[in-house]
């Protein structure tokens, strides 16, 4: 019949750990604690919705202008809005589109990232990395 190597017998010598039990233990905790910490490399990212899957064409910048400077109103930035370019956002954002949001500020260097659907803004938060917007140009918010 095999035995428990946890078992109280196995562990115990008059009443304390004799140290084969002792070194039991030790292996097997040192053993999951590696088990743990053993995740493999970084997830891939997170797939982003192909444009062509998404209703209708991508937003057009100048009708949203409005939308955009009341978000940049609201966030507080300091100075004059900065935004990049309309794209597919990530999978998982309540949105299909996405625009990063940022000031020309040098004291400000927060971005936003503002989703879009149906040419209007459904969401505005302080961008992740999963919304990929310090990889964005950002250039001066078009005129109406």
């Amino acid at each position: 019949m095999p035995t428990n190597p946890l078992n109280e017998a196995n562990l115990l010598g008059r009443g304390r750990l004799n140290r084969a039990g002792m070194i039991r233990l030790l292996s097997i905790i040192v053993g999951l604690a590696l088990g743990a910490c053993a995740h493999g490399t970084d997830p891939p990212p997170l797939a982003q919705a192909n444009s062509a899957e998404i209703e209708g064409s991508a937003p057009d910048l100048t009708l949203l202008t409005p939308m955009i400077a009341q978000a940049f109103k609201n966030a507080k930035f300091a100075g004059y809005p900065r935004v990049s370019a309309v794209r597919t956002a990530p999978i998982s954002a309540l949105g299909d589109w996405i625009v990063c949001l940022t000031s020309d500020s040098e004291s400000d260097q927060r971005i936003y990232a503002l989703f879009i659907r149906d040419n209007a803004i459904v969401d505005a938060r302080l961008a992740v990395v999963i919304d990929a917007c310090t990889d964005e140009t950002f250039a001066p918010l078009p005129s109406r």
